[in-house]
């Protein structure tokens, strides 16, 4: 399990450490360790170094950190991933070796995450920045926590404006929902399905021509649940 976790929380940031070539066609890409440590029983910010071309280019990655857009070439890259040393960085043997590949004109997301059961696991989601409508923006949710299936709620958080209440039922380990959004004060909930019992709640702010993405992470039985959000332009 931590093979995994280690490829995919850094394989893809070590990137942009490679020589700049045409902006032409090249990838949007963001990474995401959305893994607490805690959960395996590790340091809780799970840090990582990552070596691309035998080159030591990332040291100590850690959990809810966002790096990006990376701006790539499509492309397969080598990397290799070690468990992280402060002394000597990469200086610990290889966790795993693996060639990434990169699609060309991408906008897209890789987080590490844990499963519905606390496993790692790492998934790849298309992000959706098109523009909306005049006064609008967009908000993309992405269920990545170790968590049973759930409804999610996305409530405007101005009591002098009309109420606003946007639901996804059965939201699941591995979905993602999409609303757009007039531009203002939200706040994002969590009930385990059918129960209207909400368990979390995080305040959002959108603005005009902004794309709020979040994503639901770590474990609601081990007290690490949380959300990571990124703010990203409409492309």
């Amino acid at each position: 399990m931590k093979k995994t976790l280690l490829l995919f929380t850094a394989a893809l940031f070590v990137l942009a450490m490679l020589p700049g070539q045409s902006m032409a066609e090249k990838a949007k890409v963001f990474v995401i360790h959305g893994i607490p440590g805690e959960d395996l029983g590790l340091d809780p910010t799970l840090p990582v170094d990552v070596a691309v071309n035998g080159a030591c280019a990332l040291q100590a990655f850690k959990f809810g950190e966002v790096v990006g857009p990376l701006r790539l070439d499509a492309g397969v890259y080598n990397i290799k991933i070690s468990v992280a040393n402060a002394d000597i960085p990469c200086g610990n043997d290889a966790v795993i070796e693996a060639n990434v590949p990169i699609m060309a004109g991408e906008n897209v997301t890789i987080i590490a995450h844990l499963t519905e059961d606390g496993a790692p696991t790492a998934s790849k989601f298309t992000n959706d920045a098109s523009p909306t409508g005049n006064a609008k923006s967009r908000v993309i949710l992405h269920h990545c926590a170790a968590a049973p299936v759930v409804d999610a709620m996305l409530m405007r958080g101005n009591p002098d404006l009309t109420p606003i209440n946007n639901t996804i039922g059965q939201f699941k380990n591995g979905d993602k929902a999409a609303w757009d959004t007039w531009n203002g004060q939200w706040t994002l909930s969590f009930a385990p399905f059918g129960t209207g019992t909400v368990v979390f709640s995080k305040h959002l702010v959108t603005k005009n021509k902004r794309v709020t993405l979040a994503y639901a992470v770590g474990g609601i039985a081990t007290g690490t649940f949380t959300v990571i959000v990124k703010i990203l332009q409409f492309d």
